[in-house]
């Protein structure tokens, strides 16, 4: 009579069996290109020498790479527009000046007056006719963004986490702080946060990006330091045509450093990809052309 229970033998056999799919699976990874052509035993050697990973997921090689990254930077530049939520009402800087005590009445309409005429921003404008010193728009600015401010004055920064230059000069701001508890990095700004940058840049670097505010000087001081000079692993393209070659580009830099991981992300008017190869990383900026 069948008892419906496995012999020993056929158990332990069972269990070498789906012990060395496991090491196998471990050893040789499917391809997350659906398409790929490589054989298994290329597959293999592919892991140990060229194998990238993207996003979690492994591929195999250059030619898989390519088209996964022609892929997801397609998908990325769909959607180019949709991390930037509406802009939220604030209470114009002027009147956060006013409450607190920044200005007088009398003096915002001075000040105003003088904007519609200029073209220059509020706090610019109280600057230049005497009425409010720098340190005091800058508080004010953090006010009304509901963020602190952070003072640089004359210390060296050293940061740990590198963002491009490109980026630091298009959109007004610095990594000012960095926790290695938490992986917490503070960037400072200088006229308003930039909240889809932030979020790039905690993709990116895996890092937990927290804004605060910096004043113009400072900015200006510690961005033309040497700490912030041009990095040769940073290239920038200023034109390039679409998705394909942005791919190849990719493709090309990924085999000259032999890199094994890279990240994808847009911060609107730039996609940013960093690859990281044994000895150093890159960073690749795409400058993308107005819609």
């Amino acid at each position: 009579m069948y008892s419906g229970r496995s012999s020993p033998g056929k158990m332990i056999k069972t269990g070498t069996l789906a012990r060395v799919r496991s090491l196998w699976h471990h050893w040789l990874p499917p391809c997350s290109n659906a398409a790929c052509k490589q054989k298994p035993l290329a597959r293999a050697m592919a892991k140990r020498n060229t194998g990238i990973s993207v996003a979690d997921k492994w591929i195999c090689g250059p030619d898989c790479f390519e088209e996964i990254a022609r892929e997801k930077l397609s998908a990325i530049m769909s959607s180019r527009h949709a991390q930037e939520q509406p802009p939220k009402l604030r209470m114009p800087l002027g009147l956060v000046m006013v409450s607190r005590g920044d200005l007088t009445s009398e003096q915002l309409r001075v000040v105003l007056d003088e904007q519609q005429k200029s073209g220059t921003n509020i706090g610019d404008v109280a600057q230049q006719l005497g009425f409010a010193t720098q340190e005091q728009v800058t508080a004010a600015v953090a006010a009304q963004w509901s963020c602190g401010v952070f003072p640089l004055r004359d210390r060296l920064l050293a940061p740990s986490v590198h963002v491009p230059r490109r980026l630091l000069e298009v959109y007004g701001m610095l990594p000012v702080h960095y926790v290695e508890t938490g992986r917490r990095l503070m960037v400072g700004f200088v006229t308003r946060v930039q909240y889809h940058i932030l979020h790039t840049i905690e993709h990116i670097t895996s890092c937990v990006a927290t804004p605060c505010f910096i004043t113009a000087r400072e900015y200006d001081q510690h961005l033309h330091s040497a700490t912030f000079g041009e990095r040769e692993n940073e290239i920038v393209f200023d034109r390039v045509n679409g998705t394909v070659e942005m791919a190849k580009l990719a493709r090309n830099y990924v085999n000259q450093i032999a890199a094994h991981k890279a990240r994808f992300g847009i911060c609107r008017d730039y996609l940013w990809m960093r690859i990281w190869g044994s000895q150093n990383e890159m960073d690749l900026l795409f400058h993308l052309q107005p819609e």
